[in-house]
């Protein structure tokens, strides 16, 4: 069941974010930077985006959250997907980014170069690459590419 994020489960949609975020990046951030993600951070940082205008909506599977997504509804970038490591596979990444795009009509996603299962992902669900933007994470360089939903017959 996806609804929007509110007080009740913001905590719910943190630790998902917190989880998946820190799995996804382990490879390319340094431990440091990932331990400075913790719970806390992740609630205060989706606040900051709902305070912002985003509208971000968590998944549940028998009552547990196992996804989360959000909409900048000023250029319509589908952002923050992302499912519990242990989650993924299981259809509730397709289940959330349907239900982005049915509240899009351009939508866009960015993705990190170096986050190849992302890329497969939505590659194959009808994002095609516009362009590249160098993003510096610590002594790393790495490229976020900006990724344009093209096929509106999926």
């Amino acid at each position: 069941m996806i609804t929007e994020i509110n007080k009740t489960n913001i905590a719910d949609a943190a630790k998902v974010y917190m989880e998946s975020w820190k799995d996804s990046h382990k490879d390319i951030c340094s431990s440091e930077f990932i331990e400075k993600h913790d719970l806390d951070y992740m609630i205060n940082y989706l606040n900051e985006k709902k305070e912002n205008g985003y509208d971000i909506f968590i998944d549940y599977n028998n009552e547990n959250p196992v996804g989360i997504v959000g909409i900048n509804p000023c250029d319509e970038e589908i952002c923050l997907l992302y499912v519990l490591p242990e989650e993924q596979r299981k259809g509730f990444g397709e289940e959330l980014l349907q239900y982005a795009l049915s509240l899009c009509k351009n939508p866009y996603i960015t993705v990190l170069d170096t986050n190849k299962k992302a890329i497969d992902f939505y590659t194959k669900r009808g994002f095609f690459p516009a362009e590249k933007q160098p993003e510096n994470f610590g002594n790393k360089r790495i490229f976020e590419r900006k990724y344009v939903y093209q096929n509106k017959n999926m």
